[in-house]
């Protein structure tokens, strides 16, 4: 049986692992346990789709907003169809479905390649592991692309902070440069405390001010994708963040990380070139949303966010983004 080494736990790895364990070796390379910076927004058809538990949704939101100059446009997204998940229990969730699937679920820590194997730190001892397929689902900063020589994957820093000062019970989108610069800010709900931030360090304290808040952030890094990121080196594949296959313009991770497993999973099992099917079910679409963020970033983001006003284009905006 082939040997299939994941490098990353977060919902790309474990998700792989899950999908794969049934039909290989699985070992699974998780390192430390910790919380993720993110405003843990996913489409609420994942759970479904990949019949997970429901409980772990901490809100379901039928509706989102859109701020910009002080006007606020309420987004019908036509019942409850997005959740805010808390990345730690997720992600721990998703690993624990992979080690009932079969997968072996190591904490450690992947160091490099030697003697054409991977060489983990478990505590304090350094292992080598046997793989026929390695996997690096190891995020945005993926060491495992440094190791390969690959260029790294396009990226943007934000900041983010969480907060007891306001309260929200839904998703705000803050767009325009006076707050957001090239992209947009955010307040997303998460259990007693809302979470805030902005792509792109220099915003956030334009934030703060508009919210009439003082926060010290945190930063951390996410994809911008772009359409010739390297995804697959013989084989070596690269899943989730390490791939870049987070969404232009919404930043939408969580979700596009678990199809994309989804998708790898597919192809390692059919024999079928990865970026080929991964490139027939979403290009179009990340392709028309890195064009409509490059309109966010132009003078016609004013148009682009009052046209929203129109149940039409709310429509639309929905459909594409939390449509399949």
């Amino acid at each position: 049986m082939k040997k299939v080494l994941v490098i990353g736990g977060g919902p790309a790895g474990a998700t792989i692992s899950r999908l794969l364990a049934k039909h290989f070796d699985v070992t699974l390379i998780q390192d430390k346990i910790w919380d993720k910076p993110c405003g843990g927004g996913v489409k609420t058809i994942i759970f479904k789709q990949h019949n997970l538990d429901k409980k772990l949704i901490r809100f379901k939101l039928n509706y989102v907003e859109m701020i910009y100059k002080n006007k606020t446009i309420q987004i019908d997204l036509k019942g409850n169809n997005l959740a805010i998940i808390h990345r730690k229990e997720f992600d721990n969730y998703l690993r624990e479905l992979a080690k009932k699937n079969g997968a072996n679920l190591i904490y450690g820590k992947f160091r490099g390649f030697e003697k054409n194997k991977a060489l983990v730190k478990i505590n304090n001892e350094k292992i080598l592991f046997d793989f026929d397929i390695l996997i690096a689902a190891d995020g945005v900063n993926s060491l495992v692309r440094k190791c390969l020589n690959l260029p790294p994957i396009p990226k943007v820093i934000t900041h983010y902070a969480k907060t007891n000062k306001i309260k929200t019970n839904t998703c705000k989108f803050y767009f325009g440069k006076e707050i957001a610069g090239k992209y947009y800010a955010w307040a997303f709900p998460h259990e007693t405390q809302t979470h805030i931030g902005s792509v792109e360090a220099k915003n956030f304290e334009k934030l703060c001010k508009y919210l009439n808040i003082k926060e010290k952030p945190k930063g951390y890094f996410i994809p911008t994708w772009q359409e010739d990121i390297i995804i697959h080196k013989g084989n070596i594949y690269f899943v989730g963040d390490a791939a870049g296959q987070v969404m232009p313009l919404s930043f939408e991770g969580i979700y596009y990380a678990i199809k994309s497993a989804e998708i790898l999973a597919h192809s390692i099992i059919n024999n079928l070139d990865y970026k080929n099917e991964w490139n027939r079910r979403y290009l179009k679409k990340f392709k028309f949303m890195k064009m409509l963020e490059k309109i966010n970033q132009s003078k016609l983001r004013k148009i682009m966010v009052n046209l929203h006003k129109y149940k039409l284009i709310q429509n639309f905006s929905v459909n594409l983004w939390l449509g399949e």
